[in-house]
């Protein structure tokens, strides 16, 4: 009897001492709240929920949605929690965070890392918003200053002293040329980081693997232009807008695109689409291939997916894309422009060579012979 009047008082204290401690925080109801405050642009409340340090860069973003979904959530000990655990005076939480600038076609997803903590108060906030591990940075991260520029066709977000002004123009006559060719409409997103270094950050990959490289198109389902500004004041006007134009085109057909479609089908139609209306001389557009074919070292195959690799051999890349775009030049000279349309779609539904097949009748190795003669007819003048 006694064993159990004091089990009784145990277990009335437990439960007096859990009431009066602070509950943990609701992670996802505070996110919540931060969200709404970015997104109504209501810095006060913002504020109010922590690390005002961030209003700045992420109210400085032209944002359509901002939405946090905790994943996880972990006590000082770094052992996860649950939502009924008891009080601490500070957390950290996973969440995967959903957002879209007013451009992009569908919503870009990264996954972040809070910290939570508890003031004198008893109130939540958050003090850190970081990046999870193994994700690359976003451009609120990088403490650089944003600012915007926006056409009925391009919106740009630039850090650090780049005029963002400075791309709209070549991104307005990128959107046109690929309505042209692909008779599809597209608004891309321009980014402008302040460095080659935090370029390389934004993607994740160390720095040297785009020291060369004016610009990329990014993986997912929000497809954005990324700019290495280094690279990019290393060119000239004309190359200016061929890059642009080729990177524009990848977000355009990013939907079309699939596992199935050969990279020399994917580079080829960018530069295609860059070079569609282009005078210039075979020859002078690929010189690197060029001069191989002069020395007789006419490529025995169509460029491999591994031949575009980003840092590696620069003859190799540079040969490869040279390659691409003359095999689809080849499809749009022998077989029209609605065969280069026809050919991608039909690669990304069916494979390469089913769609060589449907599409040119031929199969890919008639289409190889075929590339090779005209490699030896355009490139030895």
């Amino acid at each position: 009897m006694k064993r159990n009047r004091a089990l009784g008082a145990a277990v009335a204290l437990g439960a007096l001492l859990a009431a009066c401690a602070p509950a943990p925080p609701d992670a996802q109801a505070l996110l919540d709240r931060r969200a709404r405050a970015l997104l109504d642009g209501d810095r006060a409340a913002f504020t109010a929920t922590g690390a005002p340090a961030l209003w700045k860069p992420q109210h400085a973003l032209p944002l359509a949605a901002w939405r946090y979904r905790v994943t996880a959530r972990r006590g000082e000990d770094g052992a996860t929690d649950g939502a009924t655990d008891g009080a601490t005076d500070g957390a950290t939480v996973e969440a995967e965070l959903r957002y879209r600038l007013e451009r992009d076609v569908q919503a870009a997803t990264t996954r972040r890392e809070l910290t939570l903590a508890r003031d004198a108060d008893g109130s939540w906030r958050v003090t850190a918003d970081r990046p999870a591990p193994g994700e690359p940075e976003q451009l609120w991260d990088q403490g650089a200053a944003l600012r915007t520029a926006v056409t009925a066709r391009t919106l740009v977000v630039a850090a650090g002293p780049a005029d963002p002004g400075a791309w709209t123009g070549p991104g307005d006559t990128a959107a046109r040329a690929v309505r042209a060719a692909w008779d599809t409409g597209v608004r891309p997103v321009i980014v402008v980081p302040d460095s080659t270094d935090a370029m390389a950050r934004l993607l994740g990959a160390p720095t040297g693997t785009y020291r060369d490289t004016a610009a990329v198109t990014t993986p997912g389902e929000a497809p954005r232009v990324v700019v290495n500004p280094e690279a990019w004041q290393a060119l000239g006007e004309e190359a200016r807008q061929v890059v642009l134009t080729h990177e524009t085109a990848h977000v355009a057909l990013r939907a079309r695109t699939t596992p199935r479609t050969p990279m020399w089908l994917s580079e080829g139609c960018a530069d295609w689409t860059a070079y569609r209306t282009s005078r210039q001389d075979p020859a002078r557009t690929a010189p690197a291939l060029a001069r191989a074919v002069r020395q007789g070292d006419v490529p025995q195959r169509l460029p491999a997916d591994g031949d575009f690799a980003f840092g590696g051999d620069a003859g190799t890349v540079g040969r490869a894309y040279e390659g691409a775009w003359l095999a689809c030049r080849l499809v749009a000279d022998r077989w029209g422009d609605e065969a280069v349309r026809d050919l991608y779609e039909a690669a990304g539904t069916d494979g390469e060579e089913a769609a060589l097949r449907r599409v040119l009748d031929v199969d890919r190795d008639g289409f190889t012979a075929l590339w090779r003669e005209s490699l030896r007819r355009d490139l030895n003048g």
